[in-house]
């Protein structure tokens, strides 16, 4: 398979489709397959970063 050009889409407007696991940029339709069953991947990749260390902090520990 040869790339001519690669494509930039932003995480926002990212949707892939579950039918035939391409990435688009319509939230209509999968531009491959026509599908209209597509997930945003901001939903999924696009997570705040939650800090660990924190959610330990003063429990005590569980091993020796």
């Amino acid at each position: 398979m040869k790339f001519i050009a690669m494509q930039h889409i932003p995480l926002s407007s990212a949707y892939l489709c579950p039918d035939c696991n391409c990435i688009g940029n319509c939230a209509e339709h999968c531009p491959v397959c026509a599908s209209p069953i597509l997930l945003a991947l901001a939903n999924v990749l696009d997570r705040e970063v939650e800090d660990e260390s924190m959610e330990y902090a003063g429990r005590p520990a569980l091993a020796a």
